[in-house]
């Protein structure tokens, strides 16, 4: 579930070997991507709730949302919203999987004249929401070969992935998903 990244990746999925099951099928694993551009945290209840009533609760959850919420919203307000949501989700379903996707660096933040402030606040919600999903006994998918100074990674508005990028973010999305049994993926150093 996610905003445009995740809406984007789906679409390049769907065209690469493996399709939109990012090559999972042979794992007994389907992909459903619940997307909406410009999606911001507070849409995230109301679509889990929708879904959920139309659909068997899944085994895995993937998040990929809150960048769009970084330039508006403080990051403790933010960080509250997503620890009550993933709560939310464990009361609904409770056997799922959660695996938090961490918010990516970019090189342009759009709503803001203050883009460190951005990237500041990004960081320290990444840093307490994997604590938190480490503490709930969840997932987390990091992108350390995501940098904002790669710009090679980003399309033309510095916002969303290139092919590139999005090539990383499947592969992430795969290899978490296949190594359900790392909390982390990549793993800490």
């Amino acid at each position: 579930m996610g905003s445009s990244i995740p809406h984007w990746a789906g679409i390049t999925a769907a065209s690469r070997s493996g399709g939109k099951n990012l090559n999972l099928d042979r794992l007994g694993v389907q992909v459903k991507w619940i997307t909406k551009s410009g999606m911001k945290w507070k849409d995230l209840d109301s679509s889990f709730e929708s879904e959920i009533k139309k659909w068997p609760a899944p085994n895995y959850i993937f998040i990929h949302l809150g960048a769009n919420d970084l330039v508006s919203m403080k990051s403790k307000e933010l960080i509250e919203n997503i620890k009550c949501s993933i709560l939310r989700i464990k009361v609904f379903a409770p056997d799922i999987r959660i695996i938090w996707s961490d918010i990516l660096p970019r090189p342009y933040w759009h709503g803001t004249l203050r883009p460190k402030l951005v990237e500041i606040a990004r960081k320290r919600v990444n840093c307490a929401v994997r604590s938190f999903i480490k503490t709930e006994g969840q997932y987390i998918s990091r992108y350390p070969a995501i940098k904002a100074s790669e710009h090679n990674l980003f399309g033309h508005d510095g916002c969303h992935l290139s092919q590139v990028g999005i090539g990383i973010f499947l592969n992430n999305i795969q290899a978490a998903i296949v190594l359900g049994v790392a909390k982390v993926f990549p793993p800490d150093k």
